[in-house]
Order: C-alpha cells, then structure tokens, then sequence
C-alpha cells in the first residue's frame, strides 16, 4: 500500500478516474416532475413561519434570538428564521472544538477509527433521491429560489454522485492502506442557491459525512428556506439510518458571526459556491477555502442563423439568467437590425411561477416578480432587446471588447462585441479574446463556427467548459455540461488571481474531502526510499537527486507517477456528445508562467512547483526568476541536462506579460497531486454538440494542448 505505486486513482484526468465514468446510470424524472408539482400544489406556505429556520447542534433546535423575515428570490417574505444568539452560537463553537480536538489527536501517517456511517449514508441517499424525497427538494427549491428546472438538477445529483461515490470509495481505501490522511476538522458548507440540492447536499455535505467528516451547514441572506430544509429531511434520515447527529449541524446566523466562526477554526475547510467578491472575503477569513466562483460566459458565433438565435435565447435566459453557466456575452458580426429583438428574444415567455415551467418542461422562461429593471429603468449603456420585457444589452462595435461585465443575477442582461466576419476570424482578433477570456476566466466558451475557429479558441484559453456547435445546428449553449459524462465543470477565478479566492480549483466530479486530505511526510520518505520512477520520466532523475528533504522528493515522485498515468493526452467521454477530457497545457500563446523564488528559495521549495512544466511538453511555457544572490539555487538548476528556462531577477516588474506568476515557498503540508497539479496547468473538457464527430476527435485529439510527459 505504498503511495507511489499503482495508478493515480481519484485524481483528475488519470485512468482510474476515467474509468469510473461510465455514462452508465439512466435516469427518467417524468415521475419526478409530477410529483413536485403536486407537492408545490398542496404546499402551505404558513409552514416555513411556524417552523422558522433555527440553528440545530447534535439534533437540538435552539430557538431563541433575533426573528427575522426570510425572502424568497423575487423579495417576498415567504418565513422566519432565528438568528442565533449567544447561547446557540456557543453551542456550534463547543462542538466544532470538540471535533477539532478529536481531528487533531489523528495519528501521523495512521488510519481514522470510523465507525462504518459509509454504508448508513449510501442507504440514506437512496431515499433522498426517490421521487417521494426528491419531489420535496425540487419543490422546495422551485419555491423559495424560483427555480424552473430543478429535475436536471437530481438527474445530475443520480448520475454524478454514482461517480463521486467511486472516487470517494477510492480516496477511503487510499487512506486505510495509510497512503493518505483524511483531515476530518469540521467543514463549512456555504450554501449556493441554484444548485444547492446537488452541490451541497451531495456533493460537500454527504460525500463528506460519509467519511467521518462532521460539516456545519451556514445560512444564506436571502433564498435561505430550501437549504434548511433539506438539511431537516437529512437529519431525520440520519436518525433513522442511524449516522450520528454531530456529522451535520445548522447554523443559523448573521454573516458577522460566520465570519467570527470561521475564524474560530482555521483548520476547518469551507466549500463555496457563488461571486468571485464573496469569494475573497471568505478567504480573508478562512485560509481553507475550497469556493467555485462564476465568470462572463462567452458565445461565438459567426452567422446569424435560427439555430443560434435559439442557443443565444436559451443560454441568456436560463432560469431568468440565475444560472452559473448563463450567457453573459455574445461575440459576433454587427448585429443586423432587431435581431435580438425580433429573432432572439421575441418568442420568449413568461410564467407567473416556477411551478409552471415545471409543468410545461421549461427552463428559461421569465418568471414574473423576479427583481428586473422595467424598460425605462435600465442600467446605464444598455438599451432594450424586447419591447416590453426586461431584457436589455449593449453592443461593443469594432471588435472592441468590455472591460468588465457585471453578472445581473436574474436579470437578462447581455454584452456584445462584434466586428466585421473576415476580422472575427482572423489571428489577431482570436488572440486579443483569448486574453480576454484569460483575464475574465469565464466558466464556458461556446463556438458556432468553423471547426478550425474553434480549435484555435480552445488552445488560445483556458477554460473549463469549450462547446463547439454549427450555425445550422445542432448549436453549442453556453449552459450544458454534463460532468458524469466526462464534461468536467469548474467555476475558476482568473489564473493570476486564483489564490485569492481559493485554495484549489474544483472540479466536478472529484471526492470533496479530498480537498483536504494530505499525504503524510513519514509515508512520503518511504516513497523516497523504496518507489521507482516510471522510465518515461527518468530524465527527471538529475531534479530528484539534488533534493535532501525526504519528504519532498517522496512527493515529487508521487506528482511524477500521477503525470506518467494522466499527462497523455486527452480521455473520450462516455455521453451522447463527442467529449475529450483531461490535464492541458497552459494556453498557447499566452505568455508563460512565471516561478518566483527569493534568494532563501531552495531546489527543495523549487522542485514539486516546476515539474508539472519540466516533466511534460509545457517547458516551455514557464520561466524561474531566481535572485542573482540567490548562487547555490542558480547552481542547483545549472546542473540538470533539460537546462529550464532561468532569468535572475528579484522578482518581476512585467506581471502583464506573463499568463501566471508563482511565488515559490516551501512545502508546509502536502495535498493530493491532482489539486496540487491543477493549481499550475489547465484542467476540463472541450466537446461537439454532436454524437461520434470524427472531425471533431480528429482535429481536438491531436492538438499541441493536451498535457503529455516526455522529455
């Protein structure tokens, strides 16, 4: 059971991971979408203020505190919550101690006694996802966040989670075979609106609990009533199923007092889904910070045809724009007169309530009280796309792109950039979007164009959803990205500014508690010791052996085999789409990534943050800034054959000019290799909207992009 022997199992891109992805698991919600709808039907909405959201410790509702209102997503109060005063907070305190006492007496390198909760929870989720429970979830959601379309969302959470239990299942046997250590600190779990049945129900709070992680589920501002619920029906389950009460709390609470909890513990993990600005100010108080963050979704499109005038339509407005993946900004030809108003946006509907979209199959209709801006209250630069809608845009004429683009969360808001055809195609315009996609990091890119556009679009940037589609259809959406079918899916920041809002980049589907897991050092200087290298990456031998740290160079062995078994080149998917999926180079032609050491830098710091580049075919795409004083680092890099690319500088005074800058700093715990390794190279898929497209895996497999080793 040593760490640096067999296959990369759980990590990303590595062939264990891909084989647990299988496009297998069948799912038909017709029965589903009934039932909710009945549900919502017979719903009372007195319910949610007779039983007001409180905070729940250990099975206890602590039900005194400030009473509040709680607003629905069209700003209606729709119940009550108890914020919690001092009594209910210490209670959250005292346990998160408790369990942070026990995390801490885990023994170096040994294996957590955990009393068998796997199988209880497997059993539990299968009575979450029957459509009796699922009904209540969708429901819920449907209610409280308006929600059109929650039964894709449990089609994901069947088909996704049966993959994430195969990684999960992985990531635990790892960790009795003593390979890694599972940190079981008490998790943060911050809740999302529109995704949170899956994200944080499934995803953070059952694949986490699972293992013997305890989380504390945190309230939201607004939109909070179907999250509380949910986390009621699972602590009911939990007794039946008998998983102990102490795995999942509640915490009701203002966000002074989550941030003050936060603070409490900096060991304890927080899962995030949501801005980019509440990102960062979660991380001033949480260096543990695990958050997915959204962007600017981006189209391309080079004519003008029915097929996209429908992908446009239903990529800006699902969910009345309240999806992470709706479009946000379309780049095109001049728009030919009243295109949008008339062939985009003039068949759109409205629906009183979520509950009719439900029944009519719906997902991106406009849901009536939503907040929006009437056609003579607009934001500033925009003019209207509809006559009596709220749907507005603003168009950038001769190529020139937006400096910034807001999201207008439910709000159907879009930015165009157009330029003449032949320019829109041309190198320079391509690389000055690639930039721009590089310094915004949208979540996905769609083209509608030419397959060549579109293989230089995905090379030229580094995003985790690329959909290539055709004028004439089928067109390829801003919003799909099936992750069990291998369309992995991340929200990341911009690159350069990545460890300002997260400590790693996630990826669905991975196992969530293994964003906090660690190799231990006495097992990675037994990897040191007694694990071989594979052949392919011999000529990394000279690196390994200037290191003295055991620990470190067991670690640069491990990330070694995880790259011999992931970084060869791209993985089919298993859906209905032609899906390629895998590690990347970072983006070509973007200017290279910079290693900033300081004149204190070792070969011992250096060494693991260089090899994802020094072992593959992306050398040539960083550069290691070393201090003149800094003469035994400089001799260190003098010495190996593969010479790296050096410039001795102290520091960097052209950021603009690089596509990332690493400060280089010595290794103070050591994470599992995928996330480690994704925190330097490009991670997702790229895929054709249609089925077994040869011309599409003929052009995207053999591309210089995908991550190979070699020398």
């Amino acid at each position: 059971g040593r760490v640096g022997r067999g296959k990369r199992k759980y990590h990303f891109g590595s062939s264990r991971y891909a084989g647990a992805i299988t496009g297998k698991v069948q799912y038909d919600g017709t029965r589903l979408r009934k039932e909710t709808v009945q549900y919502i039907r017979g719903f009372d909405p007195a319910q949610w203020s007779a039983d007001p959201i409180v905070t729940v410790v250990e099975g206890v509702a602590y039900r005194q505190g400030e009473v509040i209102d709680t607003t629905d997503a069209r700003g209606r109060v729709n119940g009550k919550q108890i914020i919690a005063d001092h009594e209910a907070f210490d209670a959250v305190v005292n346990l998160a101690q408790t369990l942070t006492s026990e995390a801490d007496k885990q023994p170096e390198g040994g294996v957590h006694e955990r009393d068998g909760y796997l199988e209880a929870v497997r059993r539990l989720e299968a009575v979450l996802l029957s459509d009796e429970v699922a009904a209540k979830l969708v429901g819920n959601q449907a209610m409280d966040f308006c929600k059109q379309d929650g039964i894709t969302e449990i089609e994901e959470s069947v088909q996704a989670t049966d993959v994430e239990r195969k990684l999960n299942d992985m990531l635990s046997k790892d960790e009795v075979l003593g390979k890694v250590a599972i940190q079981r600190h008490p998790a943060f779990i911050g809740c999302v609106s529109n995704f949170s049945n899956f994200l944080d129900l499934f995803r953070k709070t059952l694949r986490n609990i699972e293992l013997g992680v305890p989380v504390v589920i945190l309230s939201r501002s607004n939109t909070s009533q179907h999250c509380y619920r949910w986390f009621q029906i699972l602590s009911q389950l939990m007794g039946v199923f008998g998983v102990p009460q102490h795995l999942v709390s509640f915490a009701s609470l203002s966000i002074d007092q989550q941030r003050q909890l936060m603070k409490t513990f900096p060991k304890s993990p927080c899962y995030f889904t949501g801005s980019r600005e509440i990102a960062k100010l979660i991380r001033e108080v949480c260096p543990l910070l695990v958050a997915s963050t959204g962007g600017p979704n981006t189209m391309l499109c080079t004519e003008f045809t029915p097929k996209v005038a429908e992908a446009v339509r239903m990529s800006a407005c699902i969910e009345n724009s309240g999806q992470c993946t709706a479009l946000r900004h379309l780049v095109s030809p001049p728009l030919p007169d009243a295109w949008l108003e008339k062939e985009v946006f003039g068949s759109i509907q409205t629906v009183d309530s979520s509950v009719q979209s439900l029944e009519q199959n719906g997902f991106y209709d406009l849901v009536a009280g939503l907040p929006s801006e009437g056609p003579d209250n607009k934001k500033p630069g925009y003019i209207p796309a509809h006559s009596s809608l709220p749907i507005f845009y603003r168009e950038g004429a001769g190529g020139a792109l937006p400096a910034s683009i807001e999201e207008n969360w439910r709000r159907v808001y879009l930015d165009v950039t157009s330029t003449d055809k032949e320019f829109l195609s041309s190198d320079g315009f391509t690389r000055s979007l690639c930039d721009w996609l590089i310094e915004h990091q949208p979540i996905s890119l769609s083209v509608n164009g030419p397959l060549d556009l579109a293989l230089r679009m995905w090379e030229g940037s580094g995003l985790c959803v690329f959909s290539w589609g055709s004028p004439e259809g089928p067109a390829a959406l801003s919003c799909q990205a099936r992750p069990q079918d291998g369309e992995c899916f991340g929200e990341f920041p911009p690159r350069k500014e990545l460890r300002e809002h997260t400590r790693f980049p996630v990826i669905v589907p991975t196992p969530t508690p293994g964003y906090n897991t660690n190799y231990q050092a006495k097992q990675l200087e037994f990897v040191d010791s007694l694990a071989p290298i594979a052949h392919t990456v011999a000529f990394c031998n000279p690196l390994l052996d200037q290191l003295t740290n055991g620990a470190v160079k067991g670690f640069c062995k491990v990330i070694l085999n995880y790259l011999v078994d992931a970084a060869t080149g791209p993985k089919r998917g298993a859906g209905a789409r032609s899906c390629l999926f895998g590690l990347q180079r970072p983006p070509l032609g973007a200017g290279k990534t910079a290693l900033v050491c300081t004149e204190s830098t070792t070969i011992d710091d250096l060494a693991p943050v260089m090899l994802p580049f020094y072992a593959t075919n992306a050398r040539d795409a960083y550069q290691i800034v070393v201090p003149p004083s800094n003469a035994s680092l400089l001799s260190a890099l003098s010495k190996l054959p593969s010479k790296p690319a050096v410039k001795k500088a102290d520091g960097v005074a052209d950021a603009a000019s690089y596509y990332n800058i690493v400060h280089v700093s010595p290794m103070s715990s050591f994470p599992l290799v995928g996330h480690f390794v994704s925190l330097y190279i490009s991670v997702g898929h790229c895929k054709s909207v249609k089925g077994d497209d040869d011309a599409f895996f003929d052009a995207f497999e053999a591309s210089p992009k995908w991550l190979r080793v070699g020398p």
